[in-house]
């Protein structure tokens, strides 16, 4: 009888020790991952820094046009990745941490900066480009069309900029303020452009019209402007 309680108690410590070391791996891992986070957040923040520095310097300059073309897409392609990052880190359960969470408002702070300044970019010199604000939420028609607005990037039009928002979030004064300004009540929502709202999923055939048909010419069965 106490060989087969020493044997239990020897097997209980043993599983104890092993759910121990797996819950210090995983906090190590989630350090690793709002870590990493941070620093792409924190460099994201640099460059549209610099380069909205660089737009007052240059307002009254003929190079503005080309300085800013030149920095755009780098940018661009930095805060989709960290965007993309975020959203993984969360499927793997980090997002209930009050790190990750004060890392996505920061996150948030910097796509609406980088926002701004393509907007200001896009009125002055003109340019073939799309800016999509993108709210989620946890759906299905929300996962759908987030892989639309991915494959519509990366198959038909790269110049397009997609900014991505989860509309479930909490304590992001920049989401409440994009929420309240352009009425978004449900996820999906895409605002292309700041002018063209669309609620529900979006396929791919039907967004590849709505941007090919450009601004001032959207059907009204499929687009609701925003007040």
């Amino acid at each position: 009888m106490d060989l087969i309680e020493n044997s239990i108690i020897k097997a209980s410590l043993f599983t104890l020790v092993v759910l121990v070391i797996g819950l210090l791996i995983g906090l190590q891992f989630d350090d690793a991952r709002t870590s990493y986070i941070d620093d792409q957040i924190s460099q994201a923040t640099i460059n549209t820094e610099s380069v909205m520095a660089v737009q007052n310097y240059l307002e009254s300059s003929n190079n503005y046009c080309r300085v800013v073309e030149e920095e755009i897409p780098e940018m661009g392609e930095r805060n989709a990745e960290i965007g993309t990052t975020l959203e993984q880190f969360s499927s793997k359960g980090v997002s209930e941490g009050e790190k990750y969470k004060t890392l996505r408002r920061r996150y948030y702070v910097s796509e609406l900066r980088l926002y701004n300044m393509m907007s200001s970019y896009r009125d002055r010199c003109e340019p073939d480009m799309n800016l999509i604000l993108y709210f989620f939420s946890d759906n299905i028609d929300s996962q759908r069309q987030g892989n639309v607005l991915t494959e519509y990037r990366r198959e038909v039009d790269n110049s397009t900029s997609i900014f991505t928002f989860n509309y479930e979030a909490e304590e992001s004064q920049v989401l409440d303020v994009l929420k309240t300004d352009f009425n978004v009540t449900e996820g999906p929502t895409i605002i292309i452009n700041g002018e063209e709202k669309h609620e529900g999923y979006v396929p791919l055939v039907e967004l590849e019209q709505i941007l090919g048909e450009g601004n001032n010419s959207v059907s009204n069965n499929t687009v609701n402007q925003t007040s």
